[in-house]
């Protein structure tokens, strides 16, 4: 009977399972996420980071559902298919199968190349509205205002943001609308322009934008009808209205082919919104010339006025000059 007993207690010790110890592993081996309609987006992993790359023609979304792979017999907090907030520091916590827990950070990265801007002439009025195409002139924008800022840069680099809006053409071309505002703080003048998009930063190195005077703010000169004499060195004012950053004037002439020759530059002295007074140069040949003549004695008379008015080009300023009309002599006498 006892060897009976024996030989059931060894059987019996033989039966009994092996016991492993619990598995130490809490890893996240992969997070994918959905992005825009078909697009899935596997994120990569450093220390304790979880590196999310968002395409920047996506628009950024606020929650996400991502799917999650743990290490074997771990768990994960929030688990697989939750909604969570898309922002960097989100967090993600594995517990491994023997209770040891391990943090996870999301870190977003928008995956957005530098921005490109097309180095041309950019201008319009203050209280007027710049369009530009989104695949040509500016590109690489996030099409989010709250994620792309606008703004002008003056010569002591103060900045001030413009008002943009993002909208689409009815051929489906990309754009986006500056609004400059008509306010006391927007100076006319070239201003280089500076673009923050997520995070991407332009600026321009050259002063491409303009805010320009209307042109219908262009002053006006009377027409000079009494015959003028002024001696040389001496001055000579003439009267109209809309006087404003007024600079020199130059006299001019033709040659026998019709073109254009320089005679001389008027030096500015003083000006008001109605009057505006030059010095003739000592050098300026005695003589009476025809204002407004085309033959041998004939000269005419320009004012140079502000060079932000009418067309405008940051790469090839060219000097804007309202005419003095008349047709009367126009006398130089000596010293």
């Amino acid at each position: 009977m006892k060897k009976i007993i024996l030989i059931l207690l060894v059987f019996a010790s033989c039966k009994k399972e092996t016991e492993y110890a619990p598995y130490p592993y809490n890893s996240i081996e992969l997070l994918s996420i959905t992005a825009g309609e078909n697009e899935k987006i596997n994120a990569s992993f450093h220390n304790d980071s979880i590196i999310v790359y968002w395409p920047s023609y996506l628009s950024k979304p606020a929650k996400i559902t991502p799917q999650i792979t743990v290490s074997e017999n771990a768990t994960v907090t929030p688990a697989s298919g939750t909604e969570v907030t898309f922002a960097t520091g989100t967090k993600f916590s594995v517990k491994a199968q023997s209770g040891a827990v391990k943090d996870y950070f999301l870190k977003v990265i928008i995956n957005q190349p530098d921005i490109q801007v097309f180095e041309g002439t950019y201008s319009t009025t203050k209280g007027g509205t710049i369009t530009v195409n989104n695949g040509r002139e500016m590109r690489y924008l996030t099409r989010d205002v709250n994620l792309t800022r606008f703004y002008i840069v003056d010569n002591a680099n103060k900045e001030t943001q413009i008002p943009i809006e993002f909208a689409d053409q009815a051929d489906g071309s990309p754009i986006m609308r500056i609004k400059v505002p008509n306010t006391d703080d927007i100076k006319v003048g070239a201003y280089k322009i500076k673009i923050v998009s997520e995070e991407r930063t332009f600026v321009s190195p050259n002063a491409i934008f303009g805010i320009l005077y209307s042109a219908s703010a262009k002053p006006k000169v009377n027409e000079v009808k009494a015959p003028v004499t002024v001696k040389q060195g001496e001055t000579v004012t003439f009267s109209g209205t809309g006087f404003f950053d007024m600079k020199e004037a130059r006299v001019y002439a033709y040659d026998e082919n019709w073109n254009e020759k320089e005679v001389a530059t008027l030096e500015l002295v003083s000006a008001t919104t109605t009057t505006v007074t030059y010095r003739i140069p000592a050098t300026f040949k005695a003589g009476t010339y025809q204002l407004g003549g085309y033959d041998a004695d004939g000269i005419g008379i320009q004012l140079r006025i502000t060079d932000f008015i009418g067309f405008w080009n940051w790469s090839k300023v060219t000097k804007v000059y309202v005419n003095v009309d008349g047709a009367t002599s126009f006398t130089v006498t000596p010293l």
